[in-house]
């Protein structure tokens, strides 16, 4: 019997069709035998989302167009790329049936980053790197962020996130990322990526916006000239949508009610 080929459904929840395209190449090449089609919302949905009321708007005008995917049993899994806790995420998940898989670029990018992240060491003495962070678009985000990490890791908004060393914002919206002079985006993600690690205790730099897919190598750069090519190797950059894509596919693969589960695979 051939194996199972997987599909999933990369959905842009903004109408910028100029955002997608920018997806378009890291999707073919990303080593994967999953099928990954993208999706582009509406005109009538915003162009970019730079709050949460941009984001609800842009939910309810995406969510029918997917509930025809899911009926038709069209996909496996749906990565919603969109950097915040987008509520699209949570209609679509109790929408489909067991067995197929949701999750938005957010919480497989904290999820992830926690998994790089030690635990930091008891002795006080002991310079480690033990805290992730993230780097984003307009200076709105940086509450609404730091709240959705703790709300990912089950903390209420009153903890306090060890582990999590914070938000620095480049003042750039999602399409500005690409129609900006390209000098300009260079010094923002620059500015913010070094405030984020001016203590030298960061492991992990999440890349908040899906529209910074191909931007990691400007926060290399950043890393370097803030902290020197030793310290900059121990930093790892983190896309969203690959962590996204790579947490589908390891659900389509171990999860019970996946296509293996049934002999499909």
């Amino acid at each position: 019997m051939a194996p199972y080929i997987y599909k999933m459904l990369l959905i842009n929840p903004n109408s910028s069709e100029e955002m997608t395209e920018n997806l378009e190449p890291l999707i073919t090449e990303y080593p994967s035998n999953t099928i990954i089609d993208s999706f582009t919302a509406p005109r009538s949905a915003p162009k970019s989302i730079n709050n949460e009321k941009d984001a609800l708007e842009s939910a309810n005008i995406v969510f029918p167009e997917i509930l025809q995917f899911i009926k038709q049993q069209k996909y496996d899994g749906y990565l919603v790329a969109c950097y915040s806790l987008h509520p699209l995420v949570d209609m679509i998940r109790e929408a489909v049936p067991r067995g197929v898989y949701v999750t938005g670029i957010f919480e497989a990018s904290i999820t992830t980053a926690l998994t790089l992240t030690p635990t930091p060491h008891l002795k006080a003495d002991v310079k480690q790197k033990t805290t992730f962070g993230i780097v984003t678009t307009g200076t709105a985000w940086e509450k609404l962020l730091a709240a959705g990490v703790l709300r990912v890791v089950g903390l209420g908004e009153m903890a306090h996130a060890t582990r999590f060393k914070g938000v620095e914002s480049t003042g750039l919206n999602a399409d500005e990322l690409h129609t900006a002079p390209k000098e300009v985006v260079t010094t923002k993600m620059k500015d913010a990526t070094k405030r984020l690690v001016r203590d030298n205790d960061v492991r992990v730099i999440c890349l908040g916006c899906a529209g910074m897919s191909g931007l990691d190598r400007i926060v290399t750069e950043a890393l370097i000239e803030e902290l020197g090519e030793k310290d900059a190797k121990e930093v790892y950059v983190l896309d969203g949508v690959k962590a996204g894509i790579g947490m589908l596919e390891n659900m389509f693969r171990s999860l019970p009610g996946s296509k293996t589960e049934w002999g499909l695979e």
